[in-house]
């Protein structure tokens, strides 16, 4: 992996749901991935737990995560030619959209816990993409503690 710091925002957690405490690559603790100021109806929240309210907007941790959504990014914002609509390119570079007419139904720009296969990947492909990251809100998970 040509970037391989990243394995300091993610390496696979114990333990059923992230408490509190967990902390960000910088050891201070885990700051929230903020949607608050991003008019998004569909996806207000963001995070894999963002059903469990306390948990809503963090990149937190969880076995049932097998995507690994540890990584805050600012996702950038473009617009669709054709419509006007508003979508992030993240979702058509990675892959994950096939048009940016079917990513304007994805999460919009700002800040989104992404998996970290994702964000290596868009990485690889676009080193610029490092300016996104949130360092405050990835997150840091000590594979040695119990």
């Amino acid at each position: 992996m040509a970037y391989p710091w990243l394995w300091l925002v993610a390496v696979l957690a114990a333990g059923s749901y992230a408490d509190q405490s967990q902390l960000n690559v910088r050891g201070t603790l885990l700051a929230k991935c903020d949607r608050s100021a991003v008019h998004d109806p569909r996806y207000p929240t963001t995070g894999y737990m963002r059903p469990v309210k306390d948990l809503q907007n963090k990149c937190t941790a969880v076995n049932e995560d097998m995507g690994s959504h540890y990584v805050c990014v600012n996702l950038p914002a473009a617009t669709v030619p054709t419509t006007g609509d508003t979508f992030s390119p993240f979702w058509t570079k990675t892959g994950q959209a096939s048009t940016p007419q079917n990513a304007a139904s994805w999460p919009k720009p700002g800040p989104w816990c992404i998996c970290m296969w994702a964000f290596a990947s868009m990485l690889d492909q676009h080193p610029e993409f490092v300016n996104d990251l949130d360092c405050e809100v990835a997150l840091h998970l000590n594979p040695t503690a119990s």
